[in-house]
C-alpha cells in the first residue's frame, strides 16, 4: 500500500555543529525522517549490542515504533512543519522481554526522553536536546533485497541439509501465506500446517511455531521425518544466486532449500 509522507525541514546553520547556531547565515535543508533508523550511538557512546536498536518514524501518523535493544517500542511524536528542527517523542512503551544487555536498552529509553530536536549529519541524523547536543544518532537502515513477502506463494523442498530429495509420489512443498503468518505443504507423505514468526528488528529471521501433520503412513517416512526435523531448527532465510532459497539453522547452515514452484500449483 502507498503511502504518502510528509517532508520534514531542518533549519542548520553554515558549518553548524551539533550545538546552538551562532549568528552566522543561516540555511534551510529538507530532511525525509520518514522510515527506520539504525541507533549508532547514545550519548557519544557507539552501539555495539548484539540486536542494533532502531528508530521507526512515520511522519504521516506521528507514530514511533522499534526495537531498544531488547524489546519492541512503540510511542507517538510531536513534529511541527512549521517549526523544522524541532521533534519531541511522548511516552514510550515496550514490550517486557528480559535479556543479557539491558544496559543499551536503558540508555536508549532515556535518551529519547530528552530529545528535542533533530539535526542532518553526514551518515544520517542527530537527535539534540534542548541545548543541541546529540543524544542519538541515527543512521538509515537497509532494506534486505529479498523479504518476507518474497517467500510468498509455493515452493519445492528440493534438499534436506544439503542433501538432495530424490524422486517421490508426493513432492514436499511449502507455501506461505504472509498475510495470515501461516504456512502449510506437504513432508512427501503427510499435510502439514502451522505457523512462522520473525523475530523483531530482523528482517531475515524465521521461526516455524505450532507444526501438525496428519497421520498417514507411507513406504518412505525417513524424507518426512528429516523435513520434520529441519523445519523445527530453521532461524532464519536468504536468497541464494541460483535463485533458490535456504532456510538456515540458528548457525548459518541450510537446513532446507527451497525452489519457487513455476508448474502447476500443488494446492487448488
Amino acid at each position: 500500500m502507498k503511502k504518502t509522507f510528509l517532508k520534514a525541514a531542518v533549519l542548520l546553520c553554515a558549518g553548524i555543529g551539533m550545538t546552538a547556531c551562532g549568528s552566522g547565515k543561516q540555511a534551510v535543508q529538507a530532511i525525509d525522517l520518514t522510515g527506520e533508523w539504525n541507533i549508532v550511538t547514545v550519548n557519544g557512546d557507539t552501539i555495539e549490542a548484539e540486536n542494533t536498536p532502531y528508530l521507526g518514524l512515520d511522519m504521516t501518523e506521528k507514530r514511533l515504533y522499534g526495537n531498544a535493544g531488547c524489546n519492541r517500542m512503540m510511542g507517538t511524536f510531536e513534529a511541527d512543519s512549521l517549526q523544522p528542527g524541532k521533534i519531541k517523542f511522548g511516552q514510550i512503551g515496550t514490550t517486557r522481554m528480559m535479556c543479557p544487555d539491558m544496559d543499551t536498552e536503558s540508555k536508549v529509553l532515556q535518551a529519547l526522553n530528552s530529545v528535542q530536536g533533530y539535526a542532518e549529519t553526514a551518515q544520517g541524523i542527530a537527535l539534540t536536546d534542548a541545548e543541541g547536543n546529540a543524544v542519538l544518532t541515527l543512521e538509515k537502515r537497509e532494506t534486505p533485497a529479498f523479504t518476507l513477502n518474497d517467500l510468498s506463494g509455493e515452493w519445492i523442498i528440493s534438499a534436506i541439509n544439503g542433501a538432495q530429495v530424490g524422486d517421490m509420489e508426493n513432492t514436499p512443498f511449502l507455501a506461505f501465506d504472509i498475510d495470515q503468518m501461516r504456512v502449510h505443504g506437504n513432508a512427501g507423505c503427510n499435510i502439514i500446517n502451522g505457523g512462522f514468526s520473525q523475530e523483531e528488528g530482523k528482517e531475515n529471521s524465521l521461526k516455524f511455531s505450532q507444526m501438525i501433520s496428519t497421520m498417514m503412513a507411507c513406504p518412505d517416512m525417513d524424507t518426512e521425518r528429516r523435513i520434520l526435523d529441519a523445519l523445527s531448527k530453521v532461524a532464519g532465510f536468504s536468497l541464494n544466486e541460483d535463485q533458490t532459497v535456504s532456510l538456515a539453522d540458528s548457525t548459518g547452515t541450510a537446513a532446507l532449500t527451497l525452489v519457487k514452484n513455476t508448474g502447476e500449483p500443488f494446492t487448488k
